[in-house]
């Protein structure tokens, strides 16, 4: 897993960010994900396979980490990012943060709940303590 935004890793993974905007293009726009990656304000997990941006944020005194983008090669990233995800939150969990949270599509709903995760409405949370 490489953490951190730079323009080449960014150019590997964009087809991967952009089909994930593409599916839900009212959330975000590309030109606002790469604003808020260039200036730290959303952080860039990817893998051989997988790309995930973060926000990182603070909401009453706990720390959370939200999954805002999640994407990867087509039948390459699921079975490593259901590996990583294991790695992402003990990163997280060494860095205080309490909760993993994220707005997935219907076809994640699975994988999330049997990791831990529980739904609250449309959001799924993992709780980190």
């Amino acid at each position: 897993m490489r953490i951190g935004f730079t323009e080449s890793e960014y150019a590997r993974v964009r087809d991967w960010l952009v089909a994930a905007i593409d599916t839900n293009p009212d959330v975000i726009s590309e030109g606002t994900l790469l604003e808020k990656l260039r200036f730290n304000e959303w952080q860039l997990l990817t893998t051989e396979n997988a790309a995930c941006v973060l926000q990182l944020c603070e909401h009453e005194g706990e720390r959370i980490a939200n999954v805002v983008l999640l994407g990867g090669k087509r039948n390459g990233s699921l079975r490593e990012i259901m590996g990583t995800h294991i790695v992402l939150c003990d990163f997280l969990r060494e860095l205080k943060f309490t909760k993993l949270v994220g707005t997935p599509r219907k076809e994640w709903h699975q994988f999330l709940k049997q990791n831990g995760f529980k739904q609250q409405e449309k959001e799924f949370i993992k709780e980190l303590i």
